[in-house]
């Protein structure tokens, strides 16, 4: 090839190289308008309960300054299997990128073969008749031979049109969706660890409330069989009160079971083998002060899902272009050399060589209306995922408005509720006084008892939550579990991945 004319296919390469990055910014671009277009108009605050647009912190496992649930957090992110499944995902998609990106390079092949033939020819009897003396010639002739054959070929499919380059920008935009989906894995396991460590403080303490009223059952069982000893009240009333501790025993022996199954379900978010020998904490962890909310434009900036499907319209967007270009003409470029020889010798023998390249013109005329089946197609792909888009945004929006709601319902419960629980105290002590001097009956101190019981129950439950509010709105407002993290378009994946 000439000189001139290699320079002029190489510069040709890299002005279409230039135009095809061009084009992809653009459909860049296009897919985050295509998909915030789809939405409805966001207000400019949270319509739930007045809140003051902060920023949204990163850090909220720390948040809680328990030391061991941040040893808990870290130790799942290591050895989750849902995280090992994400980062598969993620290493699936970067193989299909490369699969993708090889298409805009040439292919280059080799091929080498040998051959080694020997003939050998039987002369007996081909003297007779033609008047030759058969012992003037050999009674056989042999032949023998090697010969080779070396050949290379190159073909590259010039990207005229850049519909190549836009299955390669596909397959990263679908690589960006992984990683996102990656992070949201994260934020998930590092929630669920921090709501199931809950759930064992939360037991712990139910279980500590079901010994006090087993205790508290005895006591009274004792107080009534001395009653009913010296006479001062029936027998009836012992009935009552040996069932009321029958029915508290119970409850410690349901309670224990549940504090079992909260730490085995811990375990196995662990990674560890759930045989419910995990240590919880005596008491939950103060609930951190309340995330910054900060608009709801800017939610659309910082979740995880958002981000991802985000960039599934992107890729779907790509599709189409790629799909709409199918129908152009394409243009490919093939060389071929190739040397034979019937010896080992003369294989670089100029004379054994063949040449042969050219450029090569395919124009599509009829395949069935493939090509507008595949458009169709790609159309309806960019469609559902503009409307995914939507979906996932609208239920965004939901998680955040529900989650303050909730935080301000829960914050009233609790106050409420301690209220409540001071006052039954004092009112069950009295009640309990007043049945030891014979001015209560045994059934009116049972019943005071079950309500003071009740009230400290919904109390743990709502303290827990608190807690669990906390954590959801912190993933409602796309908040980082840990206190540093890259940006969401620049995600840094483990180690393992990055390794891959």
């Amino acid at each position: 090839m000439k000189p001139l004319v290699r320079t002029a296919l190489i510069a040709g390469a890299v002005s279409l190289a230039l135009s095809g990055c061009a084009s992809g910014d653009s459909v860049g671009k296009g897919a985050v308008e295509s998909a915030r277009a789809a939405l409805p108009q966001v207000p400019e605050r949270w319509r739930a309960i007045a809140t003051a647009a902060g920023p949204v912190e990163n850090g909220w496992v720390r948040a809680f300054d328990d030391p061991r649930l941040l040893a808990l957090v870290e130790e799942a992110q290591a050895r989750s299997t849902d995280l090992q499944t994400a980062v598969a995902n993620v290493q699936q998609a970067r193989a299909m990128a490369a699969i993708a990106r090889a298409g805009l390079y040439p292919t280059l092949s080799a091929s080498a073969a040998m051959t080694a033939s020997r003939i050998e020819l039987d002369l007996e009897g081909l003297t007779d008749g033609i008047g030759m003396d058969a012992a003037q010639l050999p009674s056989s002739i042999t032949s023998e031979g090697v010969g080779a054959n070396l050949g290379a070929s190159a073909s590259w499919e010039v990207d005229l049109w850049g519909r190549i380059r836009d299955g390669y920008y596909a397959e990263l935009e679908n690589l960006a969706a992984a990683r996102a989906d990656f992070r949201g894995a994260q934020q998930s396991v590092a929630a669920s660890v921090t709501q199931a460590y809950l759930t064992t403080i939360e037991a712990a303490a139910q279980q500590e409330l079901a010994e006090e009223t087993v205790e508290t059952a005895a006591t009274l069982y004792r107080l009534v069989s001395l009653q009913v000893e010296v006479g001062e009240i029936a027998a009836a009333e012992r009935a009552l009160a040996r069932a009321e501790l029958a029915s508290a025993r119970n409850g410690l022996a349901q309670a224990v079971r549940s504090r079992r199954q909260a730490i085995r379900a811990l375990e196995v978010l662990l990674g560890r083998y759930p045989a419910a020998e995990l240590g919880n904490g005596a008491y939950f962890p103060e609930v951190p002060r309340p995330p910054g909310a900060s608009v709801p434009a800017a939610l659309l900036e910082r979740r995880p899902d958002l981000y991802a499907a985000e960039r599934r319209v992107a890729a779907a967007l790509y599709r189409e272009e790629q799909a709409d270009k199918a129908s152009l003409p394409s243009l490919s470029l093939t060389g071929m050399i190739q040397l034979i020889s019937q010896t080992l010798d003369g294989i670089f023998d100029p004379a054994a060589t063949l040449l042969s390249a050219g450029p090569g013109l395919n124009v599509p005329l009829f395949s069935g209306w493939e090509e507008v089946a595949q458009a169709e197609l790609a159309d309806a792909r960019v469609r559902s995922a503009v409307a995914n888009y939507e979906s996932v945004a609208l239920q965004a929006f939901r998680e955040v408005e529900n989650s303050l709601d909730r935080g301000a319902t829960l914050r009233l419960r609790h106050e409420e509720l301690t209220i409540r629980v001071e006052q039954l105290e004092r009112r069950y002590e009295v009640e309990l006084l007043r049945y030891r001097y014979g001015e209560s009956s045994l059934l009116d101190v049972t019943q005071i008892r079950q309500r003071y019981l009740t009230a400290r129950t919904d109390l743990v439950q709502v303290e827990r939550a608190l807690r669990d509010q906390f954590i959801e709105l912190n993933l409602a407002l796309g908040g980082w579990w840990a206190e540093s993290v890259e940006p969401i378009g620049s995600i840094v994946l483990t180690e393992q991945d990055q390794g891959s």
